[in-house]
């Protein structure tokens, strides 16, 4: 854990049990190993009859089934004050879609917490998400969050921007291109901002909330202490990786076609115009706000990454 973490030490022998949805996801593994860490019983939805987790102490139940089936939910609430719900996809498959799996898939989450008596539920959005957004990303994470919002129980909503760590999709790629690619692609100019936030200090204010009637009612904006372009987050990676690298400029309009054909031909697709815009659309918020409210203080990148990347 990070010595400016939020300190997730028990403070109470029983403290209960919560449910996660979402718990074999990148945040979701973090976010169950620190409610553990904190004493909590976990109630863990999974596709698979058999999770991952070695469960201490008989701390982990497991149910299996998905997002939309409502009596597997009510299964996995049953004897859960409050739940997590992380689960969400950042490319659409043939058989997983935005509107199925973020926003019909919450209103079946908050259908079967009520049914099973929860009286509060975290979710995690996005940083982004609005009403008018232009990707189907984000306005089906904001239709979530009004469903959370209507459902008439407590509610915390999580908004992060970029979240990176040992087994993030975003940095880590940029990372395998700096090591075996002798030129680097930028869409576009690379000056559009993201604001990564490290995936152990978002997980540990995340579960922290779960002792903070405070927070009820609230949505948190979530990122790290610095607002980097993408070309500073690149040369970061470079510089601790020790890699010179050129940068191949790619149009927008280009890298736009490109996405379109993929998305027709592969399912998730590698790359979509929804990431483009969002990527071009910036991911930035004042972070002193939760920093206040969770007193932490939140790592730069290069400090973590020069904990970990170098080292693979």
């Amino acid at each position: 854990m990070p010595d400016d973490a939020v300190d997730n030490r028990s403070e109470d022998p029983s403290p209960g049990k919560i449910a996660v949805l979402g718990s074999s996801g990148f945040i979701g593994a973090h976010l169950t190993l620190f409610l553990l860490q904190m004493g909590y019983r976990l109630s863990l939805l999974h596709h698979k009859a058999d999770p991952d987790y070695v469960s201490p102490r008989g701390q982990i139940e497991s149910v299996q089934g998905s997002i939309n089936d409502k009596d597997a939910l009510v299964r996995c609430f049953g004897g859960c004050t409050q739940v997590y719900h992380l689960v969400g996809i950042i490319a659409e498959t043939r058989t997983k879609t935005f509107r199925k799996t973020v926003a019909e898939g919450t209103k079946a989450v908050i259908d079967a917490a009520k049914e099973a008596g929860v009286e509060k539920i975290f979710y995690l959005s996005a940083l982004g998400a609005s009403q008018d957004a232009q990707t189907d990303y984000f306005r089906t994470k904001w239709e979530a969050e009004q469903v959370v919002i209507e459902s008439g129980l407590d509610y915390s909503i999580f908004r992060p921007s970029i979240a990176y760590g040992v087994r993030d999709k975003f940095i880590n790629k940029i990372a395998s291109m700096v090591k075996y690619s002798p030129v680097i692609p930028v869409l576009g100019d690379g000056e559009y901002r993201l604001q990564p936030v490290y995936v152990e200090e978002l997980a540990a204010v995340m579960a922290h909330a779960s002792r903070l009637d405070r927070t009820n009612g609230k949505i948190y904006e979530v990122g790290g202490p610095e607002q980097l372009t993408y070309l500073e987050i690149l040369d970061i990676i470079k510089r601790v990786l020790g890699r010179k690298r050129l940068t191949a400029h790619v149009p927008i309009s280009w890298a736009k076609i490109a996405a379109a054909v993929m998305e027709k031909i592969l399912k998730p697709a590698p790359l979509t115009r929804d990431q483009i815009h969002m990527l071009k659309k910036e991911s930035i918020c004042d972070h002193t706000i939760v920093e206040k409210e969770f007193g932490v203080t939140f790592s730069r990148l290069e400090m973590q990454l020069q904990k970990y990347l170098r080292k693979r």
